[in-house]
Order: C-alpha cells, then structure tokens, then sequence
C-alpha cells in the first residue's frame, strides 16, 4: 500500500468525524429537523461515507507535493 493510500485513510477518518459531527449539530438545532431526527442523520452519514474518501485523497495529494 502506498505512503498516499495511508495518509487518505487517516484524512479521510478525521474528515469524516468533522463531517457527520458538524452534520447532527445542524440537524439537531434546526427545529423541523429535530423532530425526526432519525432519517436527516442517515442521510448525513450516508452522505460523510460518499464525500470523505475523495476529501482525504485530494488532501493526502496536496500535503506530498
């Protein structure tokens, strides 16, 4: 495995916690989301698993140039 690949990985798991943390804090202080919580907050981690993998690639890229 490449020296990229780890760094994506570990980018990509520090994205990710900010992504969905930063996502149910929003969802929790909106009021009409707060009532059902439930689907929003799936549809954010949902959401985090799709975008956080090419966060932490792009990131991983920058840092090694």
């Amino acid at each position: 495995m490449s020296t990229n690949f780890h760094l994506a990985s570990m980018i990509g798991s520090i994205a990710f916690i900010v992504l969905v943390g930063s996502g149910f804090i929003v969802v929790l202080t909106v009021p009409s989301l707060a009532q059902k919580p439930i689907y929003p907050m799936l549809a954010i981690v949902g959401a985090a698993l799709l975008i956080t993998p090419v966060i932490g690639w792009y990131v991983a890229t920058r840092i090694q140039r």
